[in-house]
């Protein structure tokens, strides 16, 4: 049945198709030619989906993850990226290496220290050995309790604790006691000025630890 209605489908159209061309035939100005370009048009398959338009921004990338890796008073060993940048907004100083693609790491282990450079008008960051920064806080502690900034020197005085506590054991234990002693300074100078005291002091654990030992 499939085969039958295929075969008078077909003919059906082959005598549509002979009665038109007949037609065409006898119409003024029709030619053979013609009437197959008629057919070949009829029978081409146009285009129904709208072009697509173009796109100048379509590209992306990978982010580069720029800026500050490690803060002032951030503990570094050697490698660490300090800073990711292009171009020298910040300058390396002492003890930081710079990449040729201006990314700052350190050399030596110590404590990161941002600082204005007067002299290039710009920011230099530094890495400072654990002993040395312990060093600089601990006088500028002393230096705001001369100036009754008590609060201010405690707070110096916690960053010369975390910066010794890197040193070895024997060299930590003598630097711990010279906090102890600036931190009682400071708080005899609040009370003998009448200076409320907000923070306290930082605590020497391994001071009592290492008298006890002893003992």
């Amino acid at each position: 049945a499939g085969l039958e209605m295929q075969a008078l489908l077909r003919g059906g159209l082959q005598q549509a198709a002979s009665c038109s061309s007949a037609f065409m035939l006898n119409a003024p100005g029709m030619t053979l030619l013609s009437i197959e370009t008629s057919f070949n048009m009829l029978q081409r398959r146009w285009a129904s989906k709208k072009a697509g338009g173009s796109s100048k921004n379509g590209r992306t990338s990978l982010p580069k993850m720029l800026g500050v890796k490690k803060l002032g008073g951030h503990d570094v060993i050697p490698g660490n990226i300090i800073v990711r940048q292009r171009g020298t907004r910040v300058r390396p100083g002492d003890n930081v290496g710079c990449g040729r693609d201006h990314t700052l790491w350190a050399l030596t282990a110590g404590i990161v220290k941002f600082k204005w450079c007067t002299i290039t008008k710009q920011n230099t960051v530094e890495v400072v050995p654990h002993a040395k920064y312990g060093d600089w806080c601990l006088h500028k502690a002393l230096e705001a309790r001369a100036r009754l900034k008590v609060d201010a020197a405690m707070g110096m005085l916690g960053n010369a604790k975390f910066a010794y506590s890197f040193l070895p054991k024997e060299e930590r234990l003598a630097a711990l006691a010279k906090v102890k002693e600036a931190g009682e300074k400071v708080k005899t100078r609040a009370e003998k000025k009448g200076v409320v005291l907000r923070g306290a002091a930082p605590a020497c654990e391994e001071l009592e630890w290492a008298a006890q030992a002893q003992a």
